[in-house]
């Protein structure tokens, strides 16, 4: 049998030499223990008087994991004397010993008795790893204390610094032109016949532009009114002053406003009087009718030129004829069409809002039978090929995570060991940080999909996931969709729905609807995040929905005259409408007096019109033709 081999490391400081952990103690109890379990010694790693609060300053340590991970020897083992020799820092061993689990390396402590190939060894660090989670929760508890005391010191916290300031040596300076823009916003927006559109519509008439990320953007009313309910601006720096949490389970924090060390761009007064101005323009802009109403796919429509999202806009006009107002249409246009967001896209084009709410809620309820739904579904599930994968995957990130946290150390030791006397300090010192930044990220990031890769590798594992309740509902929705109010409704398609494509123009079989892209959410046990079953599905090649087929009275008359030969009146298509259950509507320019006799529809046009609107998908292929009774 081919003989295992190992590693021994040992470590010491002066006050374990006191204790009886001398090297050479440490070294002979090592060398026995490898000669009693017949393990070959290829690599004696030793950091004498080096401290075991982290890895860094653990030279042979750090050399140590480079030669595991570059699998220079290819070994099965590293004994240590204690568990302490190893690492002091909960943090720093776990990152340890999961380095070498990735790498199959197993740590056996031989004084603790701790084996890592072994179940109780896997359960004392399985206590590590919540001693871990506490030291991660106290450091961020000291770093937002941290913040909260420069913020009341009236400090800039830190952050992107806003517009009209810049940020020198962690103080907020203004900059440039952007604050004499800033002045100006204010001034305009005070002046009696001046709301924030108007404001943004001056700005980019009269050639300002401001900068983002070094290209020239047009001001919009987002913008502004972002700039107007700053208190930044007037001296005051406010802390919890809005959050992206949501849901009942998060506490609203209270905000907290002090007095900033920083130069005001306007004076307490214009505050002021720009927050009360806001206050009363805002009571004016309540909606007073359909007040229940919300656009259900707002945001989630991409717009085929720019992509960026359709809003709700309406069309409420005064009936002339017979006073009042024609019935409100509703549609889905570009908001960056409109003027209060700087015009920046020339599609000016609409979509009738309920006609492209009763598409999507068609495609939704037939989605479950698609090709995407099956293979994302198929993809998600777990099985023997995916743990494999999934552990494979993990381990790859690991090896990557570890790479980056030895190149953190390296450029830590560059830094400590820079010349603050040298002429170049400065520029090399903010080299070096920059760098150590770029890889906290890439930490982060890794981190991030180690977390992910795992909660697939539980479920897969576990065989948590269940697509037979998705199903159901997916198949049920239209029924469950006409229960709902609009605010349920909006909230339900916003769970699951990520994007909707469309058609600039309709095509010439009146579809709009190009595309659907899906997230369902997958609910874990493990109490961690949860991953989404995500794919799209190509409206290009399906069937039309009925909202997309149904036809005006033109297209109806076009199509009776094509196939039957026949001319038939909008009266005749309306009376068969409302004889077979189709809601027509109300006429708002009817007159209010009815004329004493009114045609009947002949039998030969009755039955043309019915097969139009079969045609057109308005009415039932069963249905058949009635008389009438007199």
């Amino acid at each position: 049998m081919r003989q295992k081999k190992c590693y021994i490391y040992t470590r010491v400081s002066t006050t374990a030499q006191t204790e009886g952990y001398s090297l050479e103690a440490q070294h002979d109890k090592l060398e026995k223990y490898a000669e009693y379990k017949g393990l070959k010694i290829v690599g004696d790693y030793c950091d004498a008087g080096k401290s075991g609060k982290s890895i860094k300053g653990r030279p042979a340590f750090m050399e140590m994991l480079d030669d595991i991970t570059s699998e220079k020897d290819g070994i099965s083992y590293v004994l240590v004397f204690k568990l302490s020799r190893f690492g002091r820092n909960a943090a720093d061993v776990l990152k340890s010993i999961q380095l070498l689990a990735d790498y199959d390396v197993d740590l056996i402590c031989v004084e603790d008795g701790i084996d890592s190939s072994t179940q109780g060894g896997r359960l004392t660090l399985s206590i590590l790893s919540a001693v871990a989670e506490i030291e991660r929760e106290n450091i961020n508890v000291q770093f937002m204390a941290g913040r909260m005391q420069k913020l009341m010191e009236g400090g800039w916290v830190g952050g992107p610094a806003p517009y009209g300031y810049k940020n020198v040596d962690k103080k907020l300076v203004p900059d440039e032109p952007e604050a004499d823009i800033v002045k100006l916003i204010y001034q305009m927006y005070l002046q009696e016949d001046m709301q924030a559109n108007t404001v943004v519509t001056w700005l980019n008439d009269n050639g300002y532009r401001r900068i983002v990320k070094g290209t020239e953007r047009k001001f919009t009313s987002d913008f502004i009114k972002t700039v107007l309910a700053n208190p930044i601006y007037c001296g005051r720096l406010m802390y919890n002053r809005r959050t992206n949490l949501k849901g009942e389970q998060y506490k609203p924090k209270k905000p907290v406003c002090v007095e900033g060390n920083h130069e005001p761009l306007v004076t307490i007064e214009q505050w002021e009087a720009v927050q009360s101005k806001r206050e009363k323009l805002s009571s004016w802009g309540k909606k007073t009718d359909d007040l229940d109403r919300i656009s259900m796919l707002s945001g989630i429509i991409k717009c085929p030129i720019c992509g960026g999202g359709l809003v709700h806009t309406k069309n409420k006009k005064i009936n002339k004829n017979r006073g009042g107002y024609y019935k409100t249409l509703h549609f889905y246009s570009c908001r960056n069409y409109r003027k209060a967001a700087g015009r920046t896209c020339d599609f000016k084009h609409t979509y009738n809002q309920e006609k492209v709410d009763k598409a999507v809620i068609e495609v939704i309820g037939r989605v479950c039978v698609t090709e995407e739904f099956e293979e994302a579904v198929a993809a998600s599930m777990g099985s023997a090929s995916a743990v494999e994968q999934y552990e494979a995957e993990i381990k790859k990130l690991r090896k990557q995570l570890h790479s980056a946290e030895h190149l953190k150390y390296k450029l830590g030791e560059r830094l400590d060991s820079l010349d603050i006397l040298s002429e170049d300090y400065d520029s090399e010192y903010e080299s070096i940080q920059s760098r150590i930044d770029d890889v906290y990220e890439e930490i982060e990031e890794l981190e991030s999909k180690i977390t992910r890769y795992k909660n697939k590798l539980s479920n897969a594992n576990k065989g948590v996931q269940s697509t037979d309740n998705l199903k159901k509902i997916m198949q049920n929705f239209e029924s469950l969709y006409e229960e709902m109010d609009c605010s349920e409704r909006r909230e339900l398609c916003r769970s699951f729905i990520e994007r909707i494509d469309v058609y600039p123009e309709d095509q010439q079989d009146g579809r709009f609807l190009k595309s659907i892209t899906f997230k369902f959410p997958v609910h874990e046990e493990t109490g961690s995040e949860n991953e989404n079953i995500t794919f799209t599905v190509s409206c290009e090649d399906t069937e039309l929905t009925v909202a997309e087929a149904k036809a005006t009275y033109a297209e109806i008359k076009a199509w009776v005259l094509e196939n039957h030969n026949l001319k038939v009146s909008t009266l005749y298509i309306a009376q068969i409408k409302r004889k077979y259950g189709i809601d027509v509507g109300t006429a708002f320019n009817k007159h209010g007096e009815t004329k004493n006799r009114v045609p009947t529809c002949p039998e030969n046009k009755e039955i043309a019109i019915i097969d139009a609107l079969k045609y057109f998908r308005m009415l039932d292929s069963s249905v058949e033709y009635k008389e009438t009774v007199a």
